[in-house]
C-alpha cells in the first residue's frame, strides 16, 4: 500500500535531512577550446566538495560516473534525460561563444573556462556563481541573488558584458540552473558519497633546515591529510615568520601535500617551529625544528648500536661454531687410533 504525504510534511522532512547532513559544495567546470576555424572540443567535471563525481569529454559528449557513488538514486531514464540537456547546453554554448568571438573580434585559437559554483544550503544563493574566463583571464560572471553580469579582467570584459547584458534568455536561463537545477543536484548527493567527502585524514609534518649563502632556509612540508582546507605557519621565537607556500596539491591517493619555507639569519632549533592547523585535529600540531634533529641523532644511534650488537654477536657464533667441528687430521693415523675415534 502506498502512503502519500502531504507537501508540507515532504518539505519539512527534507528541510530535516538538510540540516542533519550539513551543506556541500557543487562545483562543475567546463573548458572549451576553439581552434582557429572555430571548432569546439571541450571535457568538464563535476565536483562533490574536491571529490570528482562526474566527467565529460569531446570524444562523446556524455556524462561518466567516476565515482561508484556517482549515479545517487536516479535511474537510466534520468540519465538519459541529463545527457540530452547536456548535448542541448554545449550546442547552446558554443553558438553564443562563436557569437561572443565575431561580435568582440577576439582572434585566433582561444580557450573558454566556465565555472558553476553552488551549494544543498539556499542561504548561500549570492554565492551560486556563472564564471566564464577567456584564456585564463577573468571575462564576466552572474550570480543568483543579483542577476546581471560583472566584468572581469580580460581586455574583453566590457564589450562581453554588454553583449551578454542584453540577451536576458540566457541570463533567465542561467539563473535559473543556478537556482535549481545545481541546487537540486548538491542536495542530492547530500548522503550519497558522504563517506568520502567527510573523512577527515590528519596531516604527516616534517620540518628541515637547508644552509645557503643568504642565511638557512627552514621548510615545512605536510602532507597525507584530508580535506584541503588547511593552515600552515612557521614561527621563531613565538614569531609568525613571512613564509614562501607553495598551492595545496593533490596526492595519488586522494589526499593533500602543502610545503611552506622561510629564510631566517640564525637558527636557535629550539625556538624554531612548524604549526599545522586541520580539521582533523583538536587542536593546532606543533613540530619543532630540535625534534627532528634528536629524532636522526637517535635514529643514526640506534642504528650504530644495532649493527655493532650484530657484528658482536656473529663474531661469537664463528667463533663457537669453529669450536665444534674441531677435527684431528687423519694423516699419519693407525687403524686402532680411527677406530677409537669412530667408538668415541
Amino acid at each position: 500500500m502506498k502512503v502519500f504525504l502531504p507537501s508540507f510534511v515532504v518539505s519539512f522532512l527534507l528541510l530535516l535531512s538538510i540540516i542533519a547532513a550539513g551543506s556541500i559544495r557543487l562545483t562543475i567546470t567546463q573548458n572549451s577550446y576553439f581552434s582557429s576555424d572555430q571548432v569546439m572540443t571541450l571535457w568538464g567535471s563535476l565536483e562533490v566538495e574536491d571529490i570528482e563525481a562526474l566527467a565529460a569529454y569531446n570524444d562523446s559528449r556524455l556524462i561518466e560516473f567516476k565515482q561508484s557513488w556517482s549515479k545517487k538514486s536516479l535511474n537510466d531514464t534520468d540519465w538519459e534525460i541529463c545527457n540530452m540537456l547536456l548535448k542541448r547546453y554545449y550546442k547552446n554554448f558554443q553558438n553564443h561563444a562563436r557569437n561572443l568571438i565575431e561580435k568582440v573580434l577576439i582572434k585566433g585559437a582561444v580557450l573558454f573556462q566556465c565555472w558553476v559554483g553552488c551549494s544543498s544550503s539556499i542561504d548561500d544563493i549570492k554565492d551560486f556563481t556563472y564564471k566564464v574566463a577567456l584564456d585564463g583571464e577573468d571575462l564576466v560572471s552572474i550570480n543568483a541573488g543579483d542577476g546581471v553580469w560583472v566584468v572581469g579582467n580580460s581586455p574583453y570584459s566590457q564589450d562581453a558584458q554588454r553583449l551578454m547584458q542584453r540577451d536576458n534568455v540566457t541570463r533567465k536561463s542561467l539563473i535559473d540552473v543556478l537556482k535549481h537545477q545545481c541546487h537540486l543536484i548538491a542536495l542530492s548527493y547530500l548522503t550519497a558519497g558522504k563517506e568520502a567527502y567527510s573523512r577527515k585524514i590528519k596531516p604527516q609534518v616534517r620540518i628541515t633546515k637547508k644552509l645557503d649563502t643568504s642565511g638557512t632556509e627552514v621548510i615545512c612540508m605536510v602532507t597525507g591529510f584530508y580535506p584541503k582546507p588547511i593552515n600552515v605557519s612557521l614561527w621563531k621565537e613565538n614569531k609568525m615568520e613571512k613564509v614562501l607556500s607553495t598551492m595545496t596539491l593533490p596526492n595519488g591517493d586522494g589526499t593533500y601535500q602543502i610545503t611552506v619555507s622561510s629564510n631566517v639569519n640564525s637558527v636557535d632549533q629550539q625556538s624554531v617551529y612548524c604549526q599545522v592547523e586541520h580539521s582533523s585535529l583538536n587542536e593546532p600540531l606543533i613540530v619543532h625544528l630540535d625534534e627532528i634533529h634528536h629524532a636522526l641523532i637517535g635514529l643514526v644511534v640506534g642504528i650504530t648500536v644495532a649493527v655493532i650488537v650484530c657484528v658482536i654477536g656473529l663474531a661469537c657464533f664463528v667463533k663457537l661454531y669453529k669450536k665444534h667441528r674441531r677435527y684431528t687430521p687423519i694423516i699419519g693415523l693407525t687403524m686402532d687410533r680411527l677406530s677409537w675415534r669412530r667408538d668415541w
